[in-house]
């Protein structure tokens, strides 16, 4: 299947300033625009470009290293040490970044669902094309809703400056949306998806498993949403459309979609691409700021793949001294052989980015099951993982099968289990907030933080732009 980089430049701006405009030598109007269904899918392609913004470096890269698998970052990096120190700040990129990229995502959506409701193609290409613009919607308004608790709601266009003061939405208003677009986009995409790198049907049922797992989590602690998140999650282990490799390794460094691959961003070399490299690389010359915590490093169980390949603490330089520890999952040795210094262009490789692959959803079936029933028939999804991280896979030493836990023991050991399996992936913030353990920032921490883990670190500051320009109130732990 073709891979692809959209640039949607145009088509949905907002507006510009009056000194920067110039007499236009050509403009399509929207209704000009829209007149095939190629057209609409054009536009549906044109959502993804906020997607990149989600796996940067001032977003995925710095919720991850929030965390209690990180160490300390390079002091070189701006804003990357106060927020590891729990002293970031409303107007850091970060903060602003994750916003702002969702938001931009749910704009370009709202846009096209909305052309779309008035369409005269074909139903089930309306219906298709309407499908994966809601998805997207989800993807983007769960992204919100976990970071910054009561957002505000917006479901069409903005046609008028004075649209954009609302208040904010309820969490419980914002999660109905989620589940309603998810449910509409899961009964109306196709198996298969039409390109790798856009959604399928199995990426809405893969993505209710994720938010009815969170919903039963803090802060809503919904714990009937469970059995649902269970569900969900072995329907797309029993579907037949994805499958485990056997080799941990061969999940990650790749350009396009492996039998474990639900969903994932793909980039094209010079048009952008996957900065981690940058995050995790520890040779000389970057400044990395994805450091394995000394902690996590020695938590693994004996014969763990996920630790003798993922993280690494023998790689010899070239120059032939040994690096200091990294995460090895999407660093390009090949860069650190050849002696590529980071720049604007090595900075960023072609390694695709998992957004869902197939393991999470035996991690979610596993502690959902566990969750519900207790842990009798979670053992065969958690130990399909652990089995898979051995290094040798015929010696059951090698991270063993579990058995004889309690349903708290299973609890803490499926939690590991995600951090082991998941880790750089976008996950570990947001475990530790549905959890209620974001105290092990603390007790990994210590003396490391500037301002003590509490409460308030369960929602993020509110980006000072949006309390400036739109009257949003900051979240009230921060005020």
């Amino acid at each position: 299947m073709k891979r692809y980089a959209i640039l949607f430049a145009g088509l949905l701006l907002a507006g510009c300033d009056n000194s920067l405009k110039e007499s236009p030598k050509t403009f399509i109007s929207p209704d000009a625009f829209f007149t095939t269904k190629a057209s609409y899918e054009t536009a549906v392609k044109g959502i993804y470009s906020s997607m990149t913004g989600y796996f940067g470096q001032n977003n995925l890269g710095m919720r991850e290293m929030f965390s209690d698998i990180c160490g300390a970052p390079s002091s070189s990096i701006e804003q990357a040490l106060p927020t590891y120190q729990n002293n970031h700040q409303p107007f850091f990129y970060n903060v602003r970044g994750e916003w702002s990229n969702n938001y931009s995502l749910i704009k370009n959506a709202n846009f096209v669902l909305d052309k779309l409701g008035t369409s005269t193609i074909e139903t089930a290409a309306k219906e298709a094309l309407s499908a994966e613009a809601s998805c997207l919607r989800a993807f983007a308004y769960f992204q919100l809703v976990q970071f910054f608790g009561d957002v505000p709601l917006r479901t069409t266009p903005i046609t008028d400056y004075a649209q954009v003061q609302i208040a904010r939405a309820p969490q419980a208003e914002v999660y109905k949306l989620i589940v309603d677009d998810l449910t509409y986009a899961e009964a109306r995409l196709a198996d298969t998806p039409p390109q790798q790198g856009r959604v399928s049907k199995w990426v809405a049922t893969a993505m209710l498993a994720r938010v009815y797992l969170a919903m039963a989590g803090k802060p809503t602690n919904k714990t009937e949403y469970y059995q649902q998140a269970r569900d969900k999650a072995v329907a797309v282990i029993n579907s037949g459309k994805y499958q485990l490799l056997d080799d941990y390794s061969k999940v990650f460094q790749n350009m396009a979609y492996t039998s474990e691959s639900i969903w994932e961003v793909q980039f094209i070399a010079g048009l952008g691409g996957n900065g981690l490299h940058s995050m995790s690389c520890t040779a000389a010359g970057y400044n990395t700021f994805l450091n394995p915590a000394t902690w996590f490093v020695g938590s693994f169980p004996a014969g763990d793949q996920r630790k003798a390949w993922g993280i690494r603490s023998d790689y010899a330089g070239p120059d032939g001294k040994v690096l200091p520890v990294f995460f090895q999952k999407f660093v390009k040795n090949s860069l650190i052989d050849n002696r590529t210094l980071q720049s604007a262009s090595t900075a960023l490789v072609d390694f695709s980015l998992p957004v869902i692959r197939l393991a999470e959803m035996y991690l979610i079936a596993a502690e959902a099951e566990n969750e519900v029933n207790g842990p009798a028939n979670a053992y065969a999804w958690i130990n399909k993982i652990r089995w898979r991280a051995r290094v040798d896979k015929s010696n059951p030493a090698h991270v063993p099968d579990l058995s004889g836990l309690s349903k708290d023991a299973f609890r803490q050991a499926v939690l590991m289990e995600r951090k082991w399996e998941l880790h750089l992936e976008g996950s570990s913030w947001f475990d530790l907030k549905r959890t209620g353990t974001l105290s092990r920032i603390q007790t990994v921490l210590k003396t490391d933080l500037v301002h003590p883990i509490g409460a308030y670190n369960e929602t993020w500051y509110i980006p000072d732009t949006e309390i400036t320009n739109n009257n949003i109130a900051q979240n009230p732990a921060y005020q």
